[in-house]
């Protein structure tokens, strides 16, 4: 025999048996198709109710789906809504930030020139400071000084009195003998006190002739705005009220009316001023000076 026969018959016992093994199993597996069948019917029936129960709840639970997708579209739809006006508050705070950063770098600006301007102000008040101090020192040395003249003055006072007293004899006396000179030359004009005569002051116009009132005289000390202080006081006979004219060379400055007066020195308003009084101008009581302005 060939090889190929051999092969073909190998491949006819292999067949047949298989055949023959097949149809054994068909016939005993068909033996209890009925029983087999009724087997079928009954879980056919039970898949059938079970089938019903799953697309029962099914249905239930895409009812229930349903739902929830309509309830989240809802919730969707004012999320995008809420959404849309956070972005249109955001877009409000973007133009508000930026407002706010051009003020600041304004503020800035500012912060910068105010804090350059204090530094200059702080070197002007250290500057005053220093000023200051020595308008301080300068003035407890002036204190100092205003205590030693006091004292002075009041020592010299009682000496002043005395002279004053002397000096008022003397000059009642003068007065006087001016009153009979003037009866004697017919009338002639008085002379004031210093030279000063009612037709060189300018401003003045004289309110008596050959007056025998005793002169105070005297010069300011200090100017302060519109008041001012007088070497002369009580003890020269100045009470509060007096009028002072205020004179320089013969010139006519202004009136002072006395206000506060103390032994050696008197302090008043300067009133009608033509002119600014200075220290050292000279005052006489108006009365002994026969002028008025």
């Amino acid at each position: 025999m060939s090889t190929l026969t051999k092969i073909f018959v190998v491949l006819m016992v292999i067949f047949s048996i298989a055949f023959t093994m097949t149809t054994i199993s068909f016939v005993a597996n068909t033996s209890g198709w009925k029983n087999l069948a009724e087997d079928y019917q009954q879980e056919l029936k039970v898949v059938e109710t079970h089938m019903r129960s799953l697309s029962a709840a099914h249905a239930a639970e895409k009812t229930a789906w349903l739902d929830s997708r309509n309830s989240k579209e809802e919730r969707i739809a004012e999320l995008e809504s809420v959404q849309a006006s956070q972005l249109a508050e955001i877009a409000e705070l973007q133009d508000t930030v930026a407002g706010l950063k051009a003020e600041k770098g304004d503020a800035e600006g500012l912060a910068r020139r105010l804090s350059n301007q204090l530094q200059v102000a702080q070197t002007g008040w250290k500057e005053a400071g220093d000023e200051l101090d020595k308008i301080e020192k300068r003035s407890m040395q002036l204190e100092r000084r205003n205590l030693d003249l006091n004292e002075r003055v009041n020592e010299q006072t009682a000496q002043i009195v005395v002279l004053v007293q002397k000096q008022h004899l003397l000059e009642q006396q003068i007065n006087i003998l001016r009153d009979e000179s003037s009866k004697v030359a017919g009338g002639g004009r008085a002379a004031t006190p210093e030279g000063i005569s009612s037709t060189s002051m300018v401003g003045v116009k004289p309110v008596s002739k050959g007056s025998s009132v005793t002169p105070i005289r005297g010069r300011i000390l200090e100017v302060q705005g519109n008041l001012a202080t007088i070497s002369v006081g009580s003890a020269d006979g100045v009470r509060e009220g007096m009028v002072f004219v205020i004179y320089r060379g013969r010139d006519y400055i202004a009136d002072l009316e006395v206000s506060d007066v103390e032994p050696g020195l008197a302090a008043g308003r300067i009133m009608r001023a033509k002119t600014m009084p200075r220290t050292s101008d000279m005052v006489m009581d108006e009365p002994a000076l026969g002028y008025a302005n």
